[in-house]
């Protein structure tokens, strides 16, 4: 019987032509194989729902797909994929957003994401990240041939936000998004480049929070100046960034960029470390996934 499969409160634009959803498709392809999109919820045989919307489905066909720091809501779902470390005793599996970013091997049969029109917070003009660039050394620059920083970013978030004003006493930053009234309409990558550095700070902190920030920052040419828990060294190199969660105060954290921008080899010593240390499989992923669709059909006999 074919699998029909329902998605419900995604963000606006997921599923429309060069899409950001693009990755969670072909990933329950590889999982699953060829299934039929269909809105009619009652008639579905697994329902896939994010965080931005409130329509109800039944939770025993339901998988929760949460690409924002929160935590699984197992009164409306039965099986999560989410940021979190914790498997919920088997119902969730860690994915963390950044994987939706890489060009993987394994969905080059399906059509890689192409870059297209930005969403309502100017994401979606960057193309998908090769998975060997973030695995090698980059060579070193003349820090003084760039500008000092860049944040790009739509959410006014606190820390966020005095990260930036702290960074100004040391340099000028440059500001991009709707958080300074200066939206980006263009690739991410045709602007990092000119900077040093990118301030790209989480919005919150939670043991496996890690998004595209990071990655984004990196591929695009500079070292990146996060603030993700410290369990990042399950994801990424920590000597390519530098991490406002490993220093004491703000003070601390300030004084560590000064040290870079006053000494050049120290600067590239940070700057051409690669941002992966392993590469990432998603063979686990897709087992959890097949497995969970498996179990709702059995149940539910669809």
């Amino acid at each position: 019987m074919t699998l029909r499969v329902a998605f419900i409160n995604f963000w606006p634009g997921a599923f429309d032509g060069a899409n950001s959803a693009a990755f969670l498709l072909n990933l329950l392809r590889e999982s699953c194989g060829e299934s039929e999109r269909t809105d009619d919820i009652a008639t579905a045989s697994v329902v896939f729902s994010s965080v931005f919307g409130n329509q109800p489905a039944d939770p025993a066909k339901t998988i929760q797909v949460i690409g924002e720091n929160l935590r699984p809501n197992f009164s409306r779902c039965r099986y999560a994929l989410s940021f979190d470390y914790d498997t919920y005793f088997g119902r969730n599996h860690r994915l963390p957003l950044w994987w939706w970013r890489l060009d993987w091997p394994e969905f080059a049969n399906f059509g890689a994401a192409a870059a297209g029109p930005a969403n309502a917070q100017n994401h979606g003009f960057e193309p998908l990240i090769p998975i060997d660039a973030l695995l090698q050394r980059r060579a070193p620059i003349d820090p003084k041939s760039r500008q000092f920083c860049v944040l790009i970013a739509g959410n006014p978030e606190s820390l966020r936000v005095n990260l930036f004003l702290s960074l100004q006493a040391t340099s000028p930053v440059m500001g991009y998004g709707n958080l300074f009234n200066n939206p980006l309409a263009q690739s991410k990558f045709d602007v990092l480049p000119q900077f040093r550095y990118c301030l790209c700070p989480e919005n919150g902190i939670y043991p496996g929070y890690h998004t595209e920030k990071p990655v984004d920052a990196w591929f695009g040419g500079c070292v990146p100046l996060y603030s993700g828990d410290r369990l990042l060294v399950r994801d990424f190199n920590p000597r390519a960034l530098v991490n406002y969660q490993d220093h004491l105060s703000m003070a601390e954290f300030i004084d560590a960029v000064r040290r870079l921008e006053s000494d050049s080899q120290a600067f590239n010593a940070v700057y051409t470390e690669p941002l992966l240390l392993q590469r990432p499989s998603l063979y686990a992923s897709i087992q959890f996934l097949r497995e969970a669709v498996a179990a709702i059909r059995r149940d539910s006999g669809a």
